[in-house]
């Protein structure tokens, strides 16, 4: 059967006002600059000769004492030119995207598309429809070419519900699988550790599968170019045709459509096919449409160009694959060095992956399971707030499967949607999601690097080495956090609610520049995905298209993710003998039960990088407030909300934090207890509980007196 994408299914009726989703990125160390410098600029530019926006308002501006640390200062003052969560809890009001009459950019202040920024979106869009027009033609069967077909491994290592695989082994010539690395074709995003050490493991998980189920075998191949590579291959079998699935990255779609052209001119077939995603960037175009509601770049947006779009079923894996008369040479895959240990001045190996290796199981097999457990066992969770639960396994563990092609999002919707069609809505948004990631990629191709709100280039950030680094080895001193970020240095994984604690934690309370935390979740994640990763990060870092409405609190989120402190106890074993009520704020507990818990602050366990968290947000707060006064005035809206310039040079009106919005009446939404509630104390109406409670709070009074 054949299913129709629509809103209904996606997102609930009383829901559909909210026009946000949970990322899944679920969203991922070579960076394209480093830490110790501030954002780069060179495509903003703010032209200071006219008037703001006719009746914009100025938003309140704090005035905080300076912090004492190096500060990360904002861009020189200089004339350059401008050229992509937790949400379902938004309190958001319905905004209609409705492009603004374009005006005078430079005589209003505006910040505007540089032709670079320009250039770089049109040959992304040009790349794709150049790679469609040459590779759209169907594979000549064995009547018409005897010669072998060559299918080209990406991302998509697997065998089921791959269309390059399935329609090559049908079109009954011989087919050679390769897979041809190149670590360039990354560019300034090249694969961090956890990812090469996934994708080491993948491909040796699908050259078993190749040669288990067919007798084929998978050809490896490396070097300093794709296209060269590929064309070796071809004129060592004699092949005639390459297969292969698509992918959005916009210097991957650049790559392709020359290799494609080249072959094409040179007389040899090329085909290509979706599997990547459920929909591509040029397949639904939710920027063309008027009236649209949610905001430029929510998910509702996308959903609204998705309404009634069908979405075919997975396909089966080949029956058989026809092995050619001779195998080409190749390389092993620990030729490829993916997964190399580096080793102490005694010649010991840190063997850094062993926790990766003891939580997860590698391959299609692996995938496919784990996706089972969760249609089984988790999707019923999915719908309500326990899939915040850190300490329980009520979320989708899929994200690394997913991103490295050994599930398909067609297989993953066919699953949910034959077993718990009206049971998993938020779930299905999530690949709404993330294909909304890949959109905005191919759409604003220097999102990884770049602010979407250009504006927010300007915004001062500090820089601490020593908190940065506390930070990525989870040494913070706030427990949740710290349980976080060790999870995901053993499994290179943590769930999607932490994520945002987390990225939360850096951004809001430390004031960190939100690309530190998109270059360590990508050197460190097992699922780093370029668009996923920086669509997420520039979303709570302020300058992405759907800004974050929450701020997450690193103590009282626990309330959601874990109650019993569970999670803590796992991955922070120094406080693993605390009870509930302290296990979140250590420094809150008497001496006498710190000791009595083996709990040494400063010394087993370290002392909060940050006492005052109300101050640090004050802070963070008037750095945003000062571009929005600033450099960044003339896109503020009268309603509060920013403009943004399409590189086509539409004005777009961008949803925008409320408490960021002067107009705004209603307090962000913290999903979070008020800040007089005592962290300490949750409710607990069992004996042992008041009787503990009763002997602290008389312990307490003791030390008063």
């Amino acid at each position: 059967s054949r299913f129709a994408l629509r809103r209904s299914i996606l997102m609930p009726v009383n829901q559909r006002r909210k026009g946000r989703v949970q990322g899944a990125w679920s969203a991922n160390q070579d960076a394209p600059r480093s830490t110790h410098e501030p954002a780069p600029h060179q495509h903003l530019t703010v032209s200071h000769e006219g008037q703001t926006v006719a009746g914009a308002r100025r938003p309140v501006h704090f005035q905080p004492e300076a912090p004492k640390k190096e500060v990360r200062s904002a861009a020189p003052k200089q004339e350059l030119l401008f050229p992509t969560v937790e949400s379902d809890t938004t309190d958001e009001e319905e905004v209609k995207f409705e492009p603004l009459v374009p005006l005078d950019a430079h005589r209003h202040g505006y910040i505007t598309p540089s032709q670079e920024q320009i250039q770089l979106s049109c040959d992304a869009q040009l790349n794709m429809q150049r790679l469609l027009e040459l590779s759209s033609r169907d594979i000549p069967s064995a009547r018409e070419d005897k010669r072998p077909v060559i299918v080209w491994f990406r991302q998509d290592l697997r065998l089921h519900d791959n269309p390059a695989l399935l329609f090559a082994a049908q079109s009954g010539r011989n087919v050679i699988p390769v897979f041809v690395h190149v670590e360039q074709d990354d560019e300034n995003w090249l694969l961090g550790g956890a990812a090469k050490f996934w994708l080491h493991q993948s491909l040796t998980k699908l050259s078993e599968s190749l040669e288990r189920k067919y007798g084929s075998k998978l050809i490896i191949r490396a070097g300093s170019d794709t296209l060269a590579g590929l064309l070796d291959v071809m004129m060592e079998t004699g092949a005639s045709t390459l297969c292969f699935n698509r992918v959005y990255e916009p210097w991957k779609l650049a790559r392709d459509a020359k290799i494609v052209e080249t072959l094409t001119m040179n007389g040899l077939t090329c085909s290509s096919y979706k599997a990547v995603v459920l929909f591509e960037p040029l397949e639904v175009v939710p920027d063309s449409k008027e009236g649209l509601m949610y905001g430029f770049g929510s998910v509702g947006f996308f959903l609204n160009a998705c309404d009634g779009k069908e979405i075919s079923d997975p396909l089966p894996p080949p029956e058989q694959l026809r092995p050619p008369r001779a195998w080409p040479g190749s390389l092993s895959i620990g030729d490829l060095r993916l997964y190399v240990m580096p080793c102490r001045r005694n010649g010991q190996v840190v063997d850094w992956a062993k926790g990766m290796r003891e939580f997860w199981e590698f391959g299609e097999e692996g995938a496919l399971k784990a996706l089972e457990e969760f249609v089984r066992f988790g999707c019923h969770h999915f719908e309500g707030r326990q899939r915040f639960r850190a300490d329980r396994k009520y979320t989708a563990v899929i994200s690394p499967y997913v991103r490295f092609g050994e599930l398909s999002p067609r297989r993953i919707f066919h699953e949910i949607v034959v077993r718990h069609r009206y049971k998993a809505k938020t779930f299905l948004r999530r690949l709404a999601w993330r294909d909304l990631a890949y959109w905005c990629l191919w759409k604003f191709p220097t999102m990884a690097d770049h602010p979407l709100r250009p504006q927010y280039a300007h915004q001062t950030w500090d820089y601490d080495q020593k908190q940065l680094r506390a930070w990525q080895r989870g040494r913070t001193g706030f427990p949740l956090v710290d349980a976080a970020m060790r999870q995901l240095w053993v499994t290179g994984w943590m769930p999607n609610y932490m994520r945002h604690v987390v990225a939360g934690f850096l951004i809001e309370h430390m004031n960190m520049h939100w690309v530190d935390g998109e270059k360590w979740f990508h050197d460190t994640l097992v699922d780093a995905d370029v668009a996923i990763n920086a669509y997420m990060w520039q979303n709570g870092g302020h300058s992405g298209l759907d800004q974050w409405n929450f701020v997450m609190h690193p103590v009282f989120a626990a309330k959601s993710c874990d109650p019993e402190g569970d999670y803590v106890r796992r991955w922070v074993p120094e406080l693993s003998k605390l009870p509930p009520e302290y296990i979140h704020c250590p420094w809150e507990a008497p001496v006498t039960l710190l000791a009595s818990s083996g709990v040494a602050l400063g010394r087993n366990y370290p002392h909060r990088i940050i006492a005052d968290l109300e101050g640090a947000r004050t802070r963070s707060l008037a750095a945003v407030n000062a571009v929005r006064c600033g450099v960044g005035k003339a896109m503020v809206l009268p309603d509060g909300h920013e403009r943004m310039i399409l590189p086509d040079g539409r004005h777009v009106r961008l949803i925008t934090r409320i408490d960021y919005r002067e107009t705004a009446a209603s307090p962000i939404t913290r999903q979070t207890p008020d800040e007089s509630r005592d962290p300490r104390r949750r409710p607990k109406k069992d004996p042992l509980s008041i009787a503990m409670a009763d002997t602290l709070q008389a312990y307490e009074r003791m030390c008063v007196r």
